[in-house]
């Protein structure tokens, strides 16, 4: 057997025991660090992007959690409570005022309904012409329901018509007179209802888009008689539409103030309260209590509290240095990443300036820092604060100067497209796409070194064989040479 530095030689080559192959792959194991190095560095640069990206994700998540504290709604908010649902429902907003509020309901509003007379078909071409269509109010006059007309009553416009829809032969059926209609976006809408005539089943039906008194429907046609006598529809004049339902007002009272909305639903009666009118009262006024909402605000506040501790646990987990025991981060010792949560952190122990009031500070709240860099909050402090100056305690994080107004500014400094990790990731991704064209030339050359060594070791597997077989002769003759001279002698 025959050493060459790579350990036992056992396996043949061309013509000897020289392991061409195992003396290769040995070799090309050395010549291959290099690119093993390069495929750790990216695979480095790769953990050090996602690490970023997770920062980034919990940036994004505290920056939501500020969303109520910059606008100071979550601490302005009520709760509005309605003993009888059935007739009124009421949602706090903000600004109210807290007390109770009597509300009786004798009318809802309600939107206008036209029926035409019954059609055979709904594909079959009725006539052309211009649809004029008006909405407005309808006043005096008698109803008579049995027809669903109005005789001796007056039409005046809301102003925000006429309109104009041409019918062709394009669109002069049922159908297309449908569409036609809803296509035109003018505040009426139009559907057909089969009501189960043996002979003109079809009906169009038109409803005004909005409720109220003033949003009564007029139509007037220019064209074929047809289409004429099918739609034309004038309350004071001509009636070839039959009302069903009537355009009106809803009608109340808060605390016996009278009031009527065109809108069931009513924004700008109480401040803070919107009201949505479900129906009318029988006997017993319904009462709506506003009172104080400190959930909402101490929600917020917590919300904000546990996405600075999770950004904070989440930067720790990046940058820990495995020390101790430790897992080592991505972005071990990284100080540019520490530095993040400096920027909070110094926001969170900067007072505002200019606050008026008690509270002018986050301990003063309730919220405090922990040993381990933590914040906490101390609802029952925050409780107080918020009944005893909900404005004050607002602005100290919503005024120009506030806790959120501040912190969501470096947020969004830090998240921004281009903006601080942006640029990091950035360099990143430049240093990975660096070592990916390395490798590839890296892995160019090693093929070619590969197969130089390959010829290299098989050239010389069959010049080591050569000797072996020059050996042997030599070996043979001098034995015949040996034995000759012994007979010789």
């Amino acid at each position: 057997m025959t050493s060459f530095g790579f350990g036992t030689i056992t396996s043949q080559g061309v013509g000897s025991n020289l392991d061409v192959a195992g003396i290769v792959r040995s070799l090309m194991q050395i010549e291959r660090a290099p690119l093993y190095r390069l495929v750790e560095q990216k695979e480095s640069f790769d953990a050090k992007i996602s690490a970023l990206g997770k920062i980034k994700s919990s940036l994004s998540a505290m920056e939501s959690s500020l969303a109520g504290l910059t606008s100071g709604t979550s601490f302005l908010a009520n709760n509005a409570e309605s003993s009888d649902t059935a007739v009124v429902k009421a949602t706090g907003t903000s600004g109210a005022v807290a007390g109770n509020y009597s509300i009786e309901v004798s009318q809802l509003a309600q939107s206008q309904k036209l029926v035409a007379a019954g059609q055979a078909d709904k594909q079959t071409a009725i006539g052309e012409g211009t649809l004029t269509i008006d909405l407005g109010t309808i006043s005096g006059g008698t109803f008579d329901e049995p027809t669903g007309t109005y005789s001796g009553a007056g039409f005046a416009s809301n102003g925000n018509g006429p309109y104009d829809i041409v019918i062709d032969s394009s669109n002069s059926t049922l159908e297309g007179i449908r569409d036609a209609i809803n296509d035109a976006d003018i505040g009426v809408t139009a559907t057909i209802v089969n009501d189960g005539d043996a002979a003109n089943p079809y009906r169009l039906v038109l409803s005004s888009a909005q409720s109220g008194a003033d949003q009564s429907v007029s139509i007037s046609v220019a064209g074929d008689a047809a289409l004429s006598n099918l739609l034309s529809h004038d309350p004071s004049g001509t009636q070839n539409l039959s009302e069903t339902v009537t355009a009106q007002n809803a009608n109340f009272e808060v605390d016996g103030l009278p009031i009527t909305k065109s809108s069931n639903t009513v924004t700008d009666v109480i401040e803070g309260v919107t009201l949505d009118l479900t129906g009318a009262t029988s006997g017993t006024p319904v009462t709506v209590s506003v009172s104080q909402n400190t959930d909402s605000a101490k929600t917020a506040v917590k919300d904000f509290v546990k996405a600075y501790n999770d950004l904070l646990a989440e930067i720790k987990k990046q940058t820990d240095s495995g020390y101790n025991g430790g897992t080592a981060g991505a972005l071990a010792s990284d100080s540019a990443t520490r530095q993040i949560l400096s920027f909070i952190r110094n926001e969170l122990t900067t007072a505002p300036t200019g606050i008026s009031g008690s509270y002018t500070n986050l301990s003063s709240i309730g919220v405090s820092f922990q040993r381990d860099g933590t914040l906490e909050l101390d609802e029952e402090a925050l409780t107080t604060a918020i009944l005893s100056d909900k404005d004050n305690v607002a602005e100290l994080f919503s005024s120009a100067d506030g806790y959120a107004t501040r912190i969501d500014g470096v947020i969004s400094e830090l998240t921004a497209f281009n903006g601080t990790i942006d640029t990091r990731t950035d360099a990143y991704k430049d240093r990975i796409s660096y070592l990916e064209d390395r490798k590839l030339a890296l892995e160019g050359r090693l093929e070619r070194t590969e197969a130089r060594l390959r010829a290299q070791f098989t050239n010389l597997d069959v010049m080591v064989s050569r000797m072996s077989v020059t050996s042997s002769f030599l070996t043979q003759q001098l034995a015949s040479l040996s034995n000759l001279n012994a007979n010789n002698g």
